[in-house]
C-alpha cells in the first residue's frame, strides 16, 4: 500500500472490514530511532489509530454474525445491538429512530448509548448490505428517538424494513476528528519534524524568544520580579516563586526549550509548574510579541478543568471549548459566546487561554493555530491526539505528564505489541530526549509512599510538609488494607466485561456513612475510587438505595434511614464515586479504595500492570483505606507481593478495619462486615443509627455538669471533661429563616449565636431559571445545578435538548444551522 493512501482512505468502517472479516494491518510505532519521513509517520500514526476503533467494531460484527447463523443467544463486549429499529422521517429532511417499545429499558438505561456522534450501522438483510451513519441527535431518549445521519446516500426503501442497529463500544468522535485532522496535515506543514521525525536531542529556543527580548516579569511571593530567561543568574530564588528547586529547574527548562518535557510522580507539582509557566507567559504575552492564545488540552475533561479552575486565579481571558462539570467554568463556556462563528473565533483570539480536550483540538486545528501548547497528563494521550492539535503555528510545546502512572488507554489491546500505548511523551524519553524531573511529592504519608517506592520510584522523596497532618479522628492508621474472599461477579456469558464486588460496594458505601454520620468528615473530604466502571456504577445504587425501602439484589438488605439523617443522605449521594482511571490528576483527602478482584485462579488482569497500581494507590492524602482480596492480588503478581510485605510490616493488613470512637478515643472495635458499622463503643450512649435509649441523670455513669450552654452533660463519668464544649443534646433554637435548628448543641458558638449555621430543613425554592428545588433551606439555590429541561427555544424555532444547569448549543442538531438561543 503506498504511503500517502491514508490521505484519502474513509476514517470510517467499510463493508469489507465489518461483514468480510479484511483487515488493513496497520505497522508497529517506531518508539525507538526514526522515521523515513514525514509521510511514514502520518501514514502509520493514522492506520494504527483507525486499527484500534475498527478492529473491535469487526470483531463484534463476525461474532453476531456466527450466533445469528447458529440461532445462538449474542452477547459481546464490543459492540451494543439493537434488534428492532425502524426509521421515520423528521423535521428539516431529517431521518429518526424508533426503537420497539419492550427494547426501552434495555437500551436507555445507558446513558452512553447512542450518544450524539457515535458510529452506527444497520441490516436488514442479514449484513448483504450496510448502511452507516453517525447520530446526529440523542436528545429525546424517553420517546425511544433518536435523529441519525447517514454516511452516504442509502439505495434502499429504509422507512419500509426493520433494521438491527449495531454500534460501536468505542465513541467514533473520539477517532474521526483526530484522523482527519491526520490527512489534512501537510508535509511541509508539519510541526517539529526534527524532533518527531529525525528524533534530535538538540535544544532550541522557541521562535518567538529567538526574534524578541527575553526579559519577563512576573508577581513573586515577595513582589515583582524581572528577570532575563537566558540569564539563570539573574531568576529569583525557588522560594521567591512558590517553588522547590526541581520545579524552579523545570520552569527554566520549560520556558527556554521549544519542546519541553517535564515528568514527576504523584504528588510532585506538575500542575502546580505547568500553571506556573502559564502564568509566566500570559503575563508576557505582549512583549514577547506572542498573538495568538496558550493552547492548554488532555484526554480527559477532569484533568483539564482543575488547570483551568486554578488558572482563573491569574487571568479571566479564558475559554473553555466542550462540556465541562465545574461550575466555576461556566461562566467561560465558548458556547456562551453570540454571532457567526467567524465573529465568535475571532473573539476566541484575544483570550489568554484556551482550555479543551485533544478531540475538540484536533476537530478545530485550523481555526485554533496556537504558538504555544501545553498538554496535560501527556503521557496518557496517545501519540496521534497530540499530533493533531498542533498547526504550522506552533512554535512552543510542552508535555506534563508521567509514564509510569496511565498510559494511552486502547479499545485494541492487541495493539499494545505495536506500541500504540507508548505516548508522544514516553517516545521521546526513549529517544534520549531531556526531561525536568520531579522528585519531592507533597500529597501522600510516608505509609502510602512506601507502597509505590521504591516498588515504581526509585528516588521519590517526601516533603516534611506531609508530615504535619490532621489528627485521624475515626482511623487508627493512615493506610489500611481490609482483605477478604468474596468472590467478584461477572457477565456469565461474556466474562470479559466490567467486574464488580457486592461485599466491597456495600463496605465502602457503609463506611462512608458512618464517617458522615459521626461528622468525622464531610462530603468534599472523601472520595470512592474502584478499578471498574461497573463496580462504580454499584456503589452509587448501593448509595441511593440506602434513601428507599428497597432491598437490593445483592448479600446485604438497607433499612429506610430515618427522617433526622436526611441531611446525611443527601451527602452520601454528594460524595465523588468515579474509577481510577477517571480521577486522574485528583486527590482527596481520604480515599476509599475497591479494587474489586476476587476469584481463585489469581486472574487480576491489568490490575498486575505497575501503572494502574501507581495511580490507584497514590490519590490520598491523609488516609488511604484499601477494600480487595490480598490472596488474589499476590497469587502471581510480583508487585502485589511487595505490596504485601510493605503492608505487613506497617501492620496494615487485616482482614477486618479496626477504628476508634470518635467521642471516646481509647476504645476501638474492628468492622469485617457492612452491618457492623451500626455497632459502638460500650461507653457511647450516640449512636445515630439506632434509636436512641432514654437514660436518668441520675444514673451513676453519667456525668451532670452544667455546660456552658446550660444544658447538663449526659456523657460518661470518665469522658465528662470532653463534654464540657461539646454538648450532644438537640439545640432547639429557632434560625434567622424561623425553622428549629436541628443541629446538636455543641455545634453553635459558645455565645449561643448561630452564625454560620446552616438551616437543615428540606424546603423549595426557585431558582432563576423558574424551575422549583429540593434542598436544603440554608443552601443557595443557584449553586444547585438544575436537571430539568432546559425551557429555552432556538431562534430556528426548535427547542434546546439539554438539562437546565448546561450551557445551550449554539449549533442547532435538527437543522445544523448556526442559531442562538433566546428565552420564551
Amino acid at each position: 500500500m503506498d504511503l500517502n493512501t491514508f490521505r484519502t482512505f474513509s476514517t470510517q468502517p467499510t463493508y469489507g472490514e465489518l461483514v468480510l472479516g479484511k483487515r488493513i494491518k496497520p505497522q508497529p510505532n517506531i518508539i525507538k530511532g526514526s522515521y523515513d519521513s514525514v509521510e511514514h509517520y502520518l501514514s502509520t500514526q493514522f492506520w494504527l489509530l483507525r486499527d484500534d476503533f475498527v478492529s473491535p467494531l469487526r470483531k463484534g460484527v463476525q461474532e453476531y454474525i456466527k450466533c445469528s447463523n447458529k440461532s445462538e443467544n449474542f452477547a459481546s463486549s464490543e459492540i451494543k445491538l439493537c434488534s428492532r429499529i425502524n426509521f421515520q422521517p423528521a423535521a428539516h429532511n431529517g431521518v429518526q429512530i424508533c426503537f420497539a417499545t419492550e427494547d426501552k429499558d434495555n437500551k436507555f438505561e445507558d446513558s452512553k448509548f447512542l450518544m450524539q456522534g457515535s458510529l452506527v450501522c444497520f441490516t436488514c438483510n442479514n449484513f448483504d448490505t450496510l448502511l452507516f451513519a453517525t447520530i446526529s441527535g440523542s436528545g429525546n431518549k424517553n420517546c425511544q428517538q433518536v435523529l441519525v445521519k447517514f454516511c452516504e446516500r442509502c439505495e434502499e426503501n429504509i422507512f419500509a424494513n426493520e433494521y438491527v442497529c449495531i454500534e460501536a463500544k468505542a465513541f467514533f468522535e473520539h477517532y474521526n476528528h483526530v484522523l482527519k485532522a491526520l490527512q489534512d496535515i501537510k508535509t511541509n506543514d508539519f510541526p517539529f519534524p526534527q524532533y518527531f521525525i529525525q528524533v534530535s536531542e538538540e535544544h532550541c529556543l522557541p521562535l518567538y524568544l529567538r526574534c524578541q527580548t527575553s526579559m519577563v516579569s512576573v508577581k513573586g511571593i515577595t513582589g515583582d520580579c524581572h528577570f532575563d530567561l537566558l540569564k539563570l543568574s539573574s531568576w529569583p530564588s525557588a522560594a521567591q516563586l512558590g517553588l522547590d528547586d526541581h520545579q524552579l529547574v523545570a520552569l527554566q527548562a520549560a520556558l527556554t526549550s521549544e519542546l519541553a518535557l517535564i515528568r514527576g510522580a504523584p504528588g510532585t507539582g506538575k500542575t502546580l509548574v505547568g500553571l506556573k509557566i502559564a502564568k509566566i507567559l500570559t503575563e508576557n504575552k505582549e512583549a514577547q510579541n506572542r498573538k495568538t492564545p496558550i493552547l492548554v488540552v488532555s484526554n480527559t475533561n477532569f484533568a483539564l478543568d482543575q488547570f483551568l479552575v486554578q488558572a482563573l486565579k491569574f487571568t479571566q481571558k479564558l475559554v473553555r471549548i466542550g462540556h465541562s462539570k465545574q461550575l466555576k467554568l461556566d461562566a467561560f463556556n465558548f458556547n456562551r459566546y453570540k454571532g457567526s462563528m467567524p465573529q465568535r473565533l475571532n473573539r476566541l483570539s484575544r483570550q489568554d487561554i484556551i482550555g479543551t480536550t485533544t478531540t475538540i483540538a484536533a476537530k478545530m486545528r485550523s481555526d485554533l493555530a496556537c504558538e504555544v501548547v501545553i498538554v496535560e497528563d501527556a503521557a496518557a494521550v496517545t501519540e496521534a491526539h497530540v499530533i493533531a492539535c498542533l498547526s504550522n503555528k506552533c512554535q512552543h510545546l510542552i508535555l506534563i505528564g508521567d509514564e509510569n502512572q496511565l498510559r494511552p488507554t486502547l479499545e485494541n489491546n492487541e495493539l499494545e505489541a505495536l506500541k500504540l500505548d507508548t505516548s508522544l511523551f514516553e517516545r521521546m524519553l526513549l529517544n534520549n530526549r531531556k526531561c525536568s524531573m520531579l522528585n519531592v511529592q507533597y500529597r501522600m504519608t510516608t505509609e502510602m509512599t512506601k507502597l509505590i517506592s521504591p516498588l515504581i520510584y526509585k528516588d521519590l522523596t517526601s516533603s516534611e510538609r506531609v508530615l504535619s497532618l490532621p489528627k485521624l479522628h475515626c482511623f487508627t492508621k493512615r493506610v489500611s488494607f481490609v482483605s477478604h474472599n468474596f468472590t467478584e461477579l461477572r457477565e456469565f456469558r461474556n466474562p470479559s466485561l466490567s467486574r464488580k464486588n457486592p461485599y466491597e460496594a456495600e463496605f465502602v458505601v457503609s463506611l462512608s456513612k458512618y464517617l458522615l454520620l459521626h461528622k468525622v468528615l464531610s462530603s468534599a473530604d472523601l472520595t470512592i475510587l474502584s478499578t471498574y466502571s461497573d463496580q462504580v456504577s454499584l456503589i452509587k445504587k448501593v448509595s441511593f438505595y440506602l434513601l428507599i425501602p428497597f432491598i437490593l439484589g445483592i448479600t446485604a438488605q438497607f433499612k429506610l434511614m430515618k427522617q433526622e439523617d436526611s441531611a446525611i443522605s443527601r451527602r452520601l449521594l454528594e460524595i465523588k464515586v468515579v474509577t481510577v482511571d477517571d480521577y486522574q490528576g485528583g486527590e482527596c483527602n481520604v480515599v476509599l479504595l475497591s479494587l474489586v478482584r476476587s476469584n481463585h485462579q489469581g486472574d487480576i488482569g491489568f490490575l498486575a500492570k505497575s501503572n494502574r497500581i501507581s495511580v490507584a494507590l497514590s490519590k490520598a492524602m491523609h488516609v488511604l483505606v484499601i477494600v480487595g482480596s490480598m490472596d488474589t492480588l499476590s497469587k502471581k503478581c510480583g508487585s502485589w507481593n511487595t505490596i504485601k510485605e510493605c503492608l505487613k510490616q506497617q501492620g496494615a493488613l487485616d482482614r477486618c478495619l479496626t477504628l476508634r470512637c470518635p467521642v471516646h478515643p481509647e476504645n476501638q472495635f474492628a468492622v469485617k462486615q457492612s452491618s457492623e458499622f451500626g455497632q459502638m463503643c460500650p461507653k457511647c450512649n450516640n449512636n445515630p443509627t439506632e434509636p436512641r435509649q432514654e437514660e436518668t441523670e441520675e444514673s451513676p455513669e453519667h456525668c451532670s455538669e452544667v455546660l456552658q450552654c446550660g444544658h447538663r452533660c449526659n456523657g460518661r463519668d470518665q469522658m465528662h471533661a470532653s463534654h464540657l464544649s461539646r454538648c450532644r443534646r438537640p439545640c432547639g433554637k429557632r434560625l434567622n429563616c424561623g425553622h428549629v435548628c436541628l443541629k446538636k448543641c455543641h455545634y453553635h458558638r459558645l455565645d449561643g449565636s448561630h452564625q454560620d449555621v446552616t438551616c437543615e430543613q428540606i424546603v423549595t425554592k426557585v431558582r432563576s431559571c423558574g424551575h422549583r428545588v429540593g434542598m436544603l433551606c440554608g443552601e443557595d439555590v443557584e449553586t444547585i445545578r438544575c436537571n430539568k429541561q432546559c425551557t429555552k427555544q432556538m431562534e430556528c424555532g426548535h427547542r434546546c435538548r439539554k438539562k437546565c444547569y448546561k450551557t445551550c448549543n449554539v449549533i442547532c442538531h435538527q437543522c445544523e444551522v448556526v442559531a442562538c438561543c433566546v428565552i420564551v
